[in-house]
């Protein structure tokens, strides 16, 4: 028997928000009744599954002072966001921005080179380096394009 009053709904993949670091994502939800006057208890939490990321090509070039980096992902992707990681020198990449577009640029300061990483967009913005267990291969789920450039 059917009731009339319970409705189902869906929620999309691309609005469950960012990633964990093993590129998979945390769901967590309540049921809230239309009037809003009774709200349930929260759920368990639940872990979904990865998607296959594919990185994809991508180019770092140097205008005067300024670095652009384009990049695209080597499938249809539902990620709207990246986080971007620069490091200078031979340095590790940190943490400078997330973005919306495939394309971003900053300032070069005084430097002899770059690395840039790009990451699917995190909930904890860090380099996603992560050694299998079984491989014992360091590996990077989050990766879209990774590239390094001499500036001299």
């Amino acid at each position: 028997m059917v009731d009339k009053g319970i409705k189902n709904v869906v929620i999309k993949k691309e609005f469950l928000g960012k990633v964990t670091s093993s590129n998979s994502r945390v769901v967590r939800f309540r049921i809230i009744s239309e009037d809003k006057n009774r709200k349930s208890a929260y759920s368990k939490i639940f872990i979904t599954g990865s998607d296959v990321l594919v990185a994809g090509p991508g180019d770092i070039n140097q205008v005067g002072n300024t670095i652009l980096v384009n990049w695209t992902t080597g499938q249809a992707s539902i990620q709207v966001t990246y986080d971007i990681f620069v490091g200078f020198d031979g340095a590790t990449p940190t943490y400078l921005d997330t973005t919306g577009s495939n394309s971003y640029s900053f300032l070069k300061n005084g430097t002899q080179s770059v690395r840039v990483v790009i990451q699917i967009s995190s909930i904890n913005p860090t380099l996603a380096d992560v050694i299998d267990p079984i491989t014992l291969i360091r590996t990077n789920h989050l990766e879209v394009y990774s590239g390094t450039k001499d500036l001299v």
